[in-house]
């Protein structure tokens, strides 16, 4: 997957993912501002990590097909892992004092599990990539990659505005700085 497209698919999803919400009452709120700087602040070194094992994969040349395979593990296990640290960030964010908030947090925490389950699934399909050909290793190496970037663009696609998170998200600097 090109860089700038998972660049592009991380910002989405947030974008998306912090537009959820309807209704809630709940009393162990954190503020907005609080909420909304704590998942952009989680999110912003995964996406920079991302940016960088893809850069750094993509200038890596591999000798053969099955040391191609072993590089395309690790930068797949890597982005898996950084996932995996986001979302327990993101769950430890709370749930935001706003109308909905804790439809919110439960998007924007099933919206990045869904991330680093379709992350694991990458892992453990690249682990059965063919090595007897680079050709055969290329095509099969792709169409994972293709399918990595499928799920990150449907990952969030539903969910109700919160108005409240759109509008703090577009103040915040670590929220701002996604994306770029």
């Amino acid at each position: 997957m090109h860089p700038a497209s998972l660049r592009c698919a991380l910002a989405l999803l947030v974008v998306v993912s912090l537009c959820a919400g309807c209704g809630s009452s709940d009393s162990s709120k954190v503020s907005t501002a609080s909420y909304v700087s704590s998942v952009c602040s989680a999110i912003g070194p995964l996406e920079r990590d991302v940016v960088a094992r893809s850069n750094q994969l993509k200038n890596t040349t591999a000798r053969n097909a099955a040391e191609a395979k072993q590089n395309l593990q690790g930068f797949l296990k890597a982005v898996e892992q950084d996932a995996d640290r986001a979302l327990a960030r993101i769950k430890s964010a709370g749930i935001p004092d706003v109308s909905g908030g804790k439809t919110v947090s439960a998007t924007i925490v099933r919206t990045f599990t869904q991330l680093r389950d379709a992350l694991r699934t990458a892992v453990a399909k690249a682990a059965t990539l063919p090595t007897d050909s680079p050709t055969a290793f290329q095509s099969s190496a792709q169409t994972l990659l293709a399918s990595v970037g499928s799920a990150l663009g449907q990952i969030g696609s539903s969910g109700l505005g919160n108005p409240e998170i759109e509008k703090e998200a577009a103040r915040q600097p670590a929220c701002k700085r996604l994306g770029s």
